[in-house]
């Protein structure tokens, strides 16, 4: 049985995708998402200021107000979506945004659009207490950076499990931020953790479990449900 830490708005649809894939998972939902009205109004005040920003979408949570509400103040606007799923929220409201490859906070940096970005406006939409790499990076690099919180993640007491959870039996870990990847450890501490594969998405998360006593830990760039399962199929199957 695998183990995957998802927000709950994901929980159901990842536990179909392993099901259907036929792989024994349990899917977790730690947190929930908060929408914060007031971010969307300060993007709003944003882009009229500064019509030429890049736009850097973090999240699925961040694109769902981004494309509910403002979709008609970013159609010129150069924009970039973290992952995939993120990326089909944002086309489906007539956007054309640009994935990196590697679909974590290294491959947005990796982009051609911000090598250069000394000087240049960009807004950071993202969720309270999330994304610290990236705008460190950029502000390094001298970008005129503005993080937006879009919404804050609040815990689920008791978390919510698809299925029971096996814990003595889990053959892997599957977390795709590092947030959900340290909830997991703390809420669960008294669990065999420690001693079981972990799957990230990138190398940062696979070092920071490592520093934490983890020994196994693989990489896989992309945080899609079919991503993710085809290296699983791939690799540990």
């Amino acid at each position: 049985m695998y183990l995957i830490t998802r927000p709950l708005a994901k929980l159901a649809t990842t536990d179909s995708a392993f099901a259907e894939a036929g792989l024994s998972a349990s899917v977790i939902a730690l947190q929930q998402t908060k929408e914060l009205p007031a971010g969307i109004v300060r993007v709003q005040d944003l882009l009229k200021a500064h019509p030429d920003a890049i736009v850097i979408v973090t999240s699925t949570a961040a694109a769902a107000p981004l494309a509910a509400h403002l979709a008609g103040d970013i159609v010129g606007q150069p924009l970039i979506a973290v992952g995939q799923s993120t990326a089909n929220i944002l086309t489906h409201a007539g956007l054309n945004p640009v994935v990196p490859d590697n679909e974590n906070s290294e491959g947005v940096l990796a982009l051609p659009l911000l090598n250069d970005c000394a000087n240049r406006h960009i807004l950071l939409l993202k969720g309270k207490g999330g994304r610290t790499t990236i705008p460190q990076q950029l502000t390094l690099r001298g970008a005129r950076l503005n993080e937006v919180v879009l919404y804050e993640r609040v815990p689920l007491i008791p978390p919510v499990f698809s299925r029971t959870c096996h814990w003595t039996q889990l053959a892997g870990i599957i977390v795709t931020s590092s947030e959900q990847a340290q909830a997991l450890l703390k809420q669960f501490n008294t669990q065999p953790l420690t001693g079981v594969k972990w799957l990230t998405v990138s190398e940062r998360i696979a070092q920071q479990l490592h520093q934490q006593g983890i020994r196994q830990t693989y990489v896989c760039p992309k945080a899609s449900n079919e991503a993710l399962i085809t290296w699983i199929q791939q690799n540990w199957e």
